[in-house]
Formats: structure tokens, sequence, C-alpha cells
């Protein structure tokens, strides 16, 4: 099985259909089929051999989706790298995934130009990389740079099992419009290879803010937003009588959605918005189709062939979330682990803290682990932590998330130092290392971080889970 299969079956029932709008750029089901075969020629003639993995650092477009089908096509794997990613962090990645190339939209040392504004790199990593015989369409990297990294492994028949069960509560159809806004390399599986494989139009958003997007949802029509609660708390904030009452389901995911939010967007626009849990290993299992507006604060039931389960449930109920159901990741890299040595029983672990209601809706209510959800994106404190205890001046560090009525979350650090700095100093030391989202925002100098009173390891603050 090969994912293009899903963009072919939609160009040969709907081959005139727009599949991309970017801006005045307009591509049918039929252009984008053929711009998927135009680069995966070029691809082959720069000899990528199947089975190679190949980075793709790109901004959000159409070239974005075809290079990604293109891939696919000549059975290399992709694997997504955020353009806000440093040097430092696309070669740890190349480096651990043992990436064959890259693709990006910027030339790089030893690259040569693919097409427009795209530049192919050729890697030579240290040893091939061993897939363990499995047809790897998709890698995710999931935590930086630092030891506790990994890839997670998906083949194309997991993604096209987890499309299949993540629509049928979406519904998604082939009369839909999607406006999208969320950055394809941390969101591309449930969403942009889900909307292609049903034929329907997306229309990628070229600013998040208010105005250029409710203009653009106004004019392309748009029946679907899926976006991060930073985007809602924009559109909730415009004072103009645009509407949006084209809009059939608007889904908030990526971090907890705050109350205001939810309200805010209600009351001028009258939609509810939709909160969902996704998770690269899973899906999207759950979402709220059934009571956006009455439970708001639940991300839903479980879709059709998922189960739940809540383990070591308190006194309210309240426990870790366990999830089965199909397309589940394949195996973690780095090192290589297989889904059955993770989950032996079927049942994957979340590390989210939640209940269950009497109907079945699952409330999230805090994460084991302290993952950092900032407009979309997923930052991890222990990378920041192991840059910021390289500075001499500081002894030890525990970043967390801190709520931002807008953003979500951003990142914010308790340092324990050796010697007086200034907080500047050490921003700058990160932000020479680091991404700019993942430079804290706000740093506070205490006497100690807490720990656990066995083990030793930094207690972590609860945080909403995404």
């Amino acid at each position: 099985m090969n994912l293009t299969e899903l963009l072919d079956r939609s160009a040969d029932r709907w081959p005139q259909k727009p599949a991309l709008i970017e801006g005045g750029n307009t591509v049918s089901y039929d252009g984008l089929v053929q711009q998927v075969a135009d680069i995966s020629l070029l691809l082959q003639t720069l000899e990528v051999p199947p089975g190679c993995r190949v980075g793709l650092c790109l901004p959000n477009s159409i070239n974005y989706v075809a290079v990604t089908f293109a891939l696919w096509k000549i059975n290399a794997g992709v694997v997504p790298m955020p353009t806000e990613y440093t040097e430092a962090e696309l070669s740890s990645v190349a480096e651990t995934l043992r990436l064959g190339a890259m693709i990006s939209h910027k030339p790089r040392a030893g690259s040569q130009p693919l097409l427009g504004n795209l530049f192919f790199t050729r890697l030579t990593p240290a040893a091939p990389p061993d897939n363990h015989g499995l047809n790897i369409a998709f890698i995710r990297f999931t935590s930086g740079t630092t030891n506790a990294s990994k890839g997670v492994v998906l083949t194309h028949e997991t993604i096209r099992d987890r499309v299949a069960a993540s629509n049928q509560s979406l519904g998604i159809t082939a009369a839909d419009t999607v406006m999208w806004c969320l950055p394809m390399s941390h969101h591309f599986l449930v969403t942009i290879v889900l909307y292609l494989g049903v034929g329907a139009t997306i229309v990628l958003a070229r600013h998040v803010l208010a105005r250029p997007f409710l203009e653009a949802v106004s004019q392309s029509k748009g029946t679907v937003l899926y976006a991060a609660p930073f985007h809602y708390a924009l559109l909730a904030r415009d004072n103009s009588d645009a509407k949006i009452s084209s809009v059939r389901l608007a889904v908030s995911t990526t971090c907890a959605l705050p109350p205001d939010v939810a309200e805010d967007f209600f009351k001028r626009f009258g939609v509810p918005l939709t909160q969902a849990l996704g998770l690269i290993e899973l899906g999207l299992p759950c979402v709220n189709v059934d009571d956006p507006a009455g439970r708001w604060d639940s991300v839903g039931r479980p879709q059709p062939d998922y189960q739940i389960r809540i383990r070591n449930p308190d006194r309210d109920g309240c426990g870790e979330v366990v999830i089965s159901g199909p397309g589940f990741f394949d195996a973690y890299d780095s090192p290589w682990t297989p889904r059955e040595k993770l989950m032996p029983d079927g049942w994957f672990v979340t590390g989210d803290l939640g209940r269950l209601d009497e109907k079945g809706f699952l409330f999230l209510v805090g994460r084991k682990t302290a993952v950092i959800n900032l407009a979309g994106r997923k930052i991890f404190p222990d990378e920041i932590e192991a840059v910021m205890n390289r500075h001499p001046a500081v002894r030890e560090s525990r970043v967390h998330g801190e709520a931002h009525p807008h953003l979500g979350e951003v990142v914010a650090a308790e340092v324990v130092l050796h010697h007086a700095v200034a907080p500047e100093v050490l921003r700058d030391f990160c932000r020479a290392r680091l991404g700019p989202d993942k430079v804290p925002a706000s740093i506070h100098f205490v006497n100690a971080i807490a720990k656990t009173a066995v083990t030793g390891k930094i207690r972590r603050p609860a945080a909403v889970a995404a």
C-alpha cells in the first residue's frame, strides 16, 4: 500500500476540483497528481533510493504537500523538520535518524536546486538506517536534541487505517473546504492526508491575523476550521461585522482550550469550538462533535473504533488515560523499539491524566510529563534544560509551561545559579542554540529545584494535555 493511492483516487473522481489554494495559486487534484509525478521523477534522477529517509524543512505551501507525496511515491520516508529549527537541531535529527537527504526552502552547503525554491541536499549517514522490513512513510522526531529524543515511526498502512478511523466523527467529505493555518511540520497525517483522501479543498491561510483570515473564510466559503486556541483567540477579538456562516465545524487542538476563548469565540460567531485529542502515536482518538457547546472543556467521546480506559482512578475518577484502537504507531526509532514491546496488552499509556463522565466524555486534567504547547507547537522542557545547564553560571534548571492568554503556553524557567547572571544573558545563550519558540519568556532565580523523594528526579508541575 502507498498513500499516493488516496490522492490518485480523489483525482480520478474529482480531477478538476481545487485540491489546494495558496493565495492566488490554485491546483486541481489532477494538477497536484502531476506535480507529484514530476517531483518524484526528479528525485529518482537524483537516485534517492527506496527506504531512504528524507528530511523535509519547508514552510506551509502547495510544494510541501507535493514533495511529501512525491517522496512517498518513490517509497522514501518523510521526516518533517520545522523551519524554526536551528542548524544544530537539523543536524541532530539528521544524524539520529540517519537521513539520506534533506529538502529545504533555503540553500545549504552542498545543496542543488530541485524545483523553484526547493533545494536538495544529499547526506551521508554513518550507517544506512534499518527499517526492519516496514513500509515506512513517516517519522516524526519528537523531542529535539536531547538523549531522550526518538522518532515516531508510521507505515503507509498505519496512516491509511488512522485516517479512516479519524474521519468517522469528523465526517470530512468532498463538499468541505478546510481553512488551514497550523504548521505542516507538526500536523499533516489526519489532517492534510485525510482531507485530500476524501476530495476536500484545502485553503492555506497566508496570514493568521483575524481580518485576513476571516476574509479568506468568507471568500472561500470555508466549512471547516482546524486550528489552535491561539488562532481562535485572535479571531474572537475581531471587532468587525465579518461572519463565518459557512463554517459547520471548528476544531480546537494542540493544547487545552481556555474557557474565555471558547466563550468569546461562541459569542462572536455563534459557532461552538470542538476540542480534540490528537497524539502523533495514535492519531485522533477523541473529538467532541456530540456536545461541543455543553461540554466545551471535554475532548469528547472516543471515536467508534477506539476504546479509552482510566487506570488507577482516584476517588474523583481521575487517573491515567490509556487508549486502544487502529492506526497506532509502528515503532519508536533511536533506539528502535517496536510497538508490541511498548504496548504488549494493546493499550497505549498516554501520560495524560483524565476522567470519563457518566456519558463517556473524556476530560483531561493534566499530564504526567510536562510538554509545553505554544501556539500549535510542542516544546519539550528537557531539551531547553540541557542547553541552559551548559551555561557556566547555571547549576541546574527546570523548564515548564506558563499559561498565556493567546499562545496557550509560553516557556518559563526556574534556575539555580553558581554565581549571578542577568536573565537576558541566559536568554541570549539559549537563543544561539535553540529555535526562538524555545527561548524562555521568563526566568526566575530560585534556591532549589523541587525533586522527587525517592529517585531525585525533577518534579514537574502539572500541565494541561494537548
